[in-house]
């Protein structure tokens, strides 16, 4: 909501606290949308692993064309189902973890002497982080499973699956239970500060540019005393286009910032979870097949390939991490209004 009058104008947007919502709607719709968002953006991620793993070079673009044409236009879709067996209930464990977190630490800042504002920013930071990693722990067997499912038929490819049960099975067998969770360590170094950096970064971001934004509504009002508010929380409409752009605008910066940050990592993730045969040099597939650790991978990926190396898929990251986060915001905000107690 922005604010306007003769005495000046601010940005005055209500949280909803997780103790007004209705938990299973709210859970219910967004998880229902998340699917579908991710189902749209998932050829992205599946164009990324390929970057990442050495699988294919060039743009975003460019590798997709390539897919296409080897593998037809359902290779993009590798692996989809079985990622989303672990998106529906690691959503849910983000979300409830996000929500709970972020009121408790805000309520412990605030008890300790920081202003409201403050406490609402760190606590955004923290809550992301714990929701995060709660959420891996939940997330990482799928994703294992998923990105092998979307690199076999290529060269780097060291085993064949008929599907995702079949590929569950087959990792079981070889490698244990440890081999559903390869790469849970650099997930987490991964998801972790990425999430903390997004809901830190949003808060902040939100603030600005909705001050920024009320400013400019001031000036064009400063004749006049009104009060605009864009958004009501008895209202039908979730949020006004005022809001939806102070949301858009906030979570897509947000994301570019978060995805530079940790994309060096994820190109270490993904490999470790692939265990490609494949890379420019013999040492990167070796150390791929062989189940080396995070610093031996990041080591070697900036001696032999450069430190360019470490900045592969982060244009698809962007297409999908922007495009997602617009989007999810958009549905999240959303939905908390839509889900909130009578």
């Amino acid at each position: 909501m922005i604010v306007s009058s003769k005495q000046g104008a601010k940005w005055a947007h209500k949280e909803i606290e997780w103790a007004q919502l209705d938990k299973i709607k709210m859970l219910g719709t967004q998880t229902a949308m998340v699917v579908g968002l991710r189902g749209a953006l998932y050829p992205n991620t599946v164009v990324k692993t390929y970057i990442q793993t050495n699988m294919a070079s060039g743009s975003t673009l460019r590798v997709a064309k390539q897919t296409v044409e080897r593998f037809g236009i359902r290779s993009l879709w590798k692996g989809f189902l079985t990622c989303q067996a672990g998106i529906i209930p690691a959503h849910s464990v983000y979300v409830a973890s996000l929500e709970c977190s972020k009121e408790f630490i805000a309520r412990g800042a605030i008890r300790g002497g920081y202003s409201d504002r403050i406490s609402r920013q760190f606590s955004s930071f923290a809550g992301g982080a714990t929701a995060s990693f709660l959420s891996q722990l939940v997330r990482t067997p799928t994703d294992v499973i998923a990105q092998r499912l979307m690199i076999q038929g290529s060269a780097g490819s060291s085993t064949t699956y008929r599907s995702g049960f079949h590929a569950l099975s087959t990792i079981l067998k070889a490698e244990g239970i440890r081999g559903l969770y390869a790469g849970l360590g650099a997930s987490i170094l991964v998801s972790v500060p990425l999430s903390a950096t997004f809901w830190g970064s949003y808060t902040v971001l939100k603030h600005q540019i909705g001050t920024s934004l009320s400013n400019i509504a001031h000036r064009q009002f400063s004749n006049q005393d009104v009060r605009m508010e864009y958004v009501s929380y008895h209202s039908k409409a979730p949020f006004g286009a005022m809001e939806a752009a102070v949301f858009s605008s906030a979570a897509f910066l947000s994301a570019c910032i978060a995805t530079a940050v940790t994309n060096p990592i994820d190109v270490v993730k993904t490999r470790i979870q692939t265990r490609a045969k494949t890379g420019r040099t013999a040492e990167g597939g070796r150390l791929a097949q062989s189940g080396a650790g995070i610093v031996r991978h990041l080591y070697s990926i900036i001696q032999f390939e450069g430190w360019r190396a470490l900045t592969k898929g982060w244009t698809s990251r962007v297409l999908t991490s922007g495009t997602f986060s617009v989007l999810g915001i958009l549905v999240y905000e959303g939905t908390k209004h839509m889900s909130r107690k009578c």
